[in-house]
């Protein structure tokens, strides 16, 4: 076993997580360099320059415009622009959106393999890394992937500072930092999340009810932090503050029930939908019925799936793709409630299930990708 860090060991378990990460990210680049630039993310490159008098975009996301300008900026200042066409390649281009997306799914590893053992999080990493939605927006330049990122990064860094509480005050400052971050880049991408901050306060008050005070104390520490992020990102950008009606008033509409469906977002194609969706249903039974599988570990991604959906789908006028905001808490769901099954006398019958299920939904990912590819909507 290769141990770099005193607290991180490399051995099988990662190499292989690498491996599926690796194969995600192979999915990206294969997207990112076969699709043209849509108009939306065009307006989401130019945001992240020099605003042009009288030049208004129909997108509000700093971060984002940051992020997409940042590989065009790069580009020009090392001469490594297409003088046929003055831009950067289009997997290039879209390569930070990848890398947050391989970010993201290294962070999904990591919590699920600490909350359910290895099982747990190769079926939580197996199913990131086969969907084809998460795919396609770690592939595009919009918001979604750093949304999907930062707000997992919030919800299981509040979990992560609950438990510290009862520890030394002198532990809680890196977490505490860490949660600021989080904070701080799920605002700079969308204002409206800070309802999420509001879900993770309450995840805190839970999980530390002997400690209440000091975590009411810790969260004003961290939401100053995070401010002070997108205080930072904003000046970096230029953006002016964006506190406008239509990112922060609600708007109820029949989208919310609409949203309630968002699993079946995942495959893309009719077929690779029903198949996830069977894969939750399963866990969702097991869930409901079967008291082992209801505890804290596989109740908060599911509160925090449905949350992060109905939430941003309360604002339309935030542009982003709701459904994709809740997949990476439902595959932490789905991994827990699979852990348990393979505990039980059953494993045998659940292990070929589940492998069979998700060499299926590999193949299904790639046919839709690559439809994608050729018929982006």
């Amino acid at each position: 076993m290769f141990q770099p860090l005193r607290e991180f060991k490399i051995g099988r378990p990662q190499i292989f997580a690498g491996l599926m990460l690796l194969g995600f990210l192979a999915q990206c680049l294969w997207v990112s360099g076969g699709r043209k630039f849509s108009q939306l993310e065009y307006q989401y490159i130019a945001s992240g320059f020099p605003q042009q008098p009288g030049l208004e975009y129909r997108v509000t996301s700093p971060l984002t415009g940051f992020v997409a300008a940042l590989p065009f900026k790069l580009a020009r200042h090392a001469g490594w622009l297409n003088q046929t066409r003055g831009v950067p390649r289009l997997w290039v281009a879209r390569l930070p959106f990848a890398v947050f997306g391989l970010w993201l799914g290294a962070a999904l590893w990591w919590v699920s393999r600490r909350l359910f053992d290895n099982e747990g999080g190769y079926v939580a990493l197996a199913l990131y890394c086969s969907s084809p939605a998460m795919a396609m927006i770690a592939s595009n330049t919009g918001p979604e992937i750093i949304l999907a990122w930062s707000s997992f990064g919030l919800i299981y860094t509040s979990i992560g500072v609950a438990h510290t509480l009862y520890a030394p005050p002198r532990k809680w400052l890196p977490r505490m930092v860490l949660l600021g971050l989080s904070i701080g880049c799920c605002l700079a991408t969308a204002l409206w999340s800070f309802t999420l901050v509001l879900l993770a306060f309450a995840f805190m008050l839970y999980l530390a009810p002997g400690r209440r005070r000091a975590a009411a104390g810790v969260l004003l520490g961290s939401s100053a932090i995070g401010i002070a992020v997108l205080a930072l990102i904003l000046g970096v950008t230029g953006s002016p503050w964006l506190a406008t009606k239509g990112l922060v008033a609600p708007h109820p509409s029949l989208e919310l029930l609409r949203s309630l469906a968002f699993p079946f977002a995942d495959g893309y194609t009719p077929l690779g939908s029903y198949l996830f969706v069977a894969f939750f249903i399963v866990a969702l039974t097991t869930y409901g019925s079967w008291d082992r599988a209801r505890y804290f570990g596989n109740t908060a991604p599911l509160l925090s799936a449905y949350a992060s959906v109905l939430l941003f789908a309360l604002v339309p006028g935030a542009y982003v793709w709701n459904a994709t905001l809740g997949l990476s808490f439902v595959f932490v769901f789905v991994g827990g409630v699979a852990a348990d099954l393979l505990e039980t006398s059953g494993r045998r019958l659940a292990a070929i299930i589940l492998t069979a299920g998700l060499l299926l939904r590999v193949v299904l990912g790639l046919v839709a990708l690559s439809r994608w590819i050729r018929y982006p909507v």
